[in-house]
């Protein structure tokens, strides 16, 4: 059985795809020996999850999580999951200058679901730490009238509020005696669309699902709000107007990418690539910029870089070993 392709475009706001993207759509939804992206279990999804964080709960011994409500589709799901799993959910809205709509949809999953409800307005300690370190160089941005231009500026000081966030949330988690629940996706873990030590949290239930479509029907599943899953996705840092916005493509285009290139074996002559699996022009730009997203945020995906011992080659694994047999 496969999955209604008018709700899947419909999850991402209608985007138009080239012929070669609607192939690639149709491939990967298409039965196969292999498991494929675009599937209809996501019941199955939901209960295999819901099973290991109420496993995780129990084995040891936590069961309050606090999660970081941006008012975006990810913190919804992840606090949901962790709901229906049996933990007792803190949603915390964490404004900086924000978009006060997004607030409002945070506010509104929170009471929806029917987690508890804290708010800490971290503009005023966002405004102290941003010159930390950094000399005057923002000084003329305490000025309202002022906008940030430069793009490598706005990565900073998103990333500063990511981290300012994730230092209050790991606050009120020591205090209620819990732990911090990550919501990061599996697209943005591959585009590199977080921040190191601002994002990660403990407990990561979805960052294997996809943001075109396991999230979305997730969400549906869960009873988040429809506000929460029309709304145009945003990393809430001020980087940009929306995820989609920095892609200059949709999420959607970006998975089918991603998937094309689980399925190549050789890339050392990229142009052979292209012209093997048929791509023009258009099509190879946009497959071509997720190459290079994925590519330049490896360092992320292997962070902290542990240097091996100079003389003990066997250290990390035998400390592996001891871990997984102390975990029986």
């Amino acid at each position: 059985m496969t999955i209604d392709r008018n709700k899947l475009l419909q999850f991402n706001r209608d985007p138009e795809l080239s012929p070669w993207f609607r192939k690639q759509l149709n491939s990967l939804m298409g039965e196969g020996p292999e498991p494929r992206p675009y599937h209809d279990n996501i019941e199955q999804i939901h209960d295999s999850i819901v099973e290991s964080l109420s496993k995780y709960r129990k084995a040891h011994q936590i069961n309050n999580v606090v999660i970081g409500m941006s008012g975006g589709i990810d913190s919804a799901v992840t606090g949901a999951l962790f709901k229906n799993a049996g933990w007792k959910v803190t949603g915390v809205t964490l404004p900086i200058l924000q978009d006060e709509q997004e607030t409002i949809r945070g506010e509104e999953v929170i009471k929806t679901l029917g987690f508890d409800h804290q708010s800490v307005d971290l503009t005023e300690s966002y405004e102290h730490f941003r010159n930390i370190g950094a000399g005057q160089l923002d000084t003329e941005l305490r000025r309202p009238t002022v906008s940030i231009q430069d793009t490598s500026t706005k990565i900073r000081l998103g990333n500063l509020r990511a981290r300012l966030r994730m230092a209050t949330l790991y606050n009120l988690a020591g205090k209620l005696k819990g732990c911090v629940g990550s919501t990061d996706n599996f697209s943005e873990l591959a585009a590199g669309f977080w921040t190191l030590h601002g994002d990660v949290g403990d407990i990561a239930p979805i960052q294997s699902l996809t943001k075109s479509w396991e999230i979305p029907a997730l969400a549906e599943f869960v009873g988040v709000p429809d506000s929460v899953i029309s709304a145009v996705p945003t990393d809430g840092l001020g980087i940009a107007d929306g995820d989609e916005d920095q892609f200059g493509f949709s999420y959607l285009e970006f998975d089918i990418a991603m998937f094309t290139l689980f399925s190549l074996n050789d890339y050392t002559s990229w142009d052979e690539v292209c012209s093997n699996i048929g791509l023009g022009n258009e099509d190879k730009a946009i497959v071509e910029n997720v190459k290079q997203r994925i590519a330049s945020t490896i360092y992320k995906r292997q962070n902290p870089f542990n240097l091996p011992h100079p003389l003990d080659e066997n250290r990390y694994s035998r400390l592996e070993q001891l871990d997984n047999q102390l975990r029986r």
